[in-house]
C-alpha cells in the first residue's frame, strides 16, 4: 500500500515550522504556502480514513482552518508534520463518528483496482480474488467502531508504525495495540462468516 506518513514529510519540518512562525505574525502569504505544501499529504491521509473524496476534502479544509486558528499553540521543538497529522486524524475521527451516527457507509472508489495492482500476481484470477478480498475487508472495516477503524486504517492501510499512530492520534501505544487487535479480530470473524455463507450458497 502507498505510504504517506511522517517519514515522507520529515525533511520538510524545518520549512513548515518557519512558515508557521510567519503565520503567527499574521502573514497570510505564509499560510497559503503552508497549505500548498502540505495539502496533498493531508488529503492522502484524510482519504485513507474516509474513502470519500468530498468528505476527505472537507476534513482537509477544516484541518487547515484549525491550523490557522491555533498556530500560536504550535511548539517549534515538536515536528510540524506530527502536529498537522494529529489535527487531520482528529478531524477524520470526528467525521467517522458522525457518519456512524447517521448510519451511512463510506465510498471506496478505486480499492479493487489498487488491490489488483498491489497483488503483483500475473494470474488474472488470483488478482481478481485479491481485489475481492480487499473490497470485503474495507466494507467490514467501515462498520467498525470509529476508533478501531481509525487505528486499523492508519496501521494496515496507511502503513504507519504504532509509534506514529500513537503520536498522531494522541493515544498510548497500548491503546493503539488494543484497538488494532480488536479491529483485526472483528474483520477476521466477519470474513469467516462471509466465507461460510459463500460455501453454503
Amino acid at each position: 500500500m502507498g505510504r504517506h506518513t511522517f517519514h515522507t514529510l520529515s525533511g520538510d519540518d524545518a520549512s513548515g515550522a518557519a512558515l508557521v512562525a510567519r503565520c503567527v505574525a499574521g502573514d497570510r502569504t505564509a499560510f497559503r504556502q503552508l497549505v500548498e505544501t502540505y495539502q496533498p499529504y493531508a488529503y492522502a491521509l484524510a482519504f485513507r480514513l474516509l474513502r470519500d473524496p468530498d468528505r476527505a476534502a472537507d476534513v482537509v479544509q477544516e484541518s487547515f482552518i484549525r491550523v490557522w486558528g491555533n498556530v500560536e499553540s504550535y511548539r517549534p521543538e515538536g515536528r510540524f508534520t506530527t502536529w498537522l497529522y494529529r489535527i487531520v486524524v482528529n478531524q477524520g475521527y470526528d467525521a467517522m463518528r458522525r457518519e456512524r451516527r447517521h448510519g451511512r457507509l463510506f465510498e471506496r472508489e478505486g480499492w479493487g483496482e489498487h488491490a489488483v495492482a498491489a497483488s503483483g500476481s500475473a494470474d488474472p484470477e488470483r488478482r481478481l480474488e485479491a481485489a475481492d478480498l480487499a473490497e470485503r475487508v474495507l466494507q467490514i472495516a467501515a462498520l467498525l467502531p470509529p476508533k478501531q477503524r481509525m487505528v486499523f486504517t492508519l496501521r494496515d492501510v496507511q502503513d504507519m508504525t504504532l509509534e506514529e499512530i500513537a503520536e498522531a492520534a494522541g493515544m498510548s501505544i497500548g491503546t493503539v495495540k488494543t484497538n488494532l487487535s480488536y479491529a483485526r479480530k472483528r474483520i477476521r470473524e466477519a470474513l469467516n462468516r462471509l466465507e461460510g455463507t459463500d460455501a453454503q450458497a
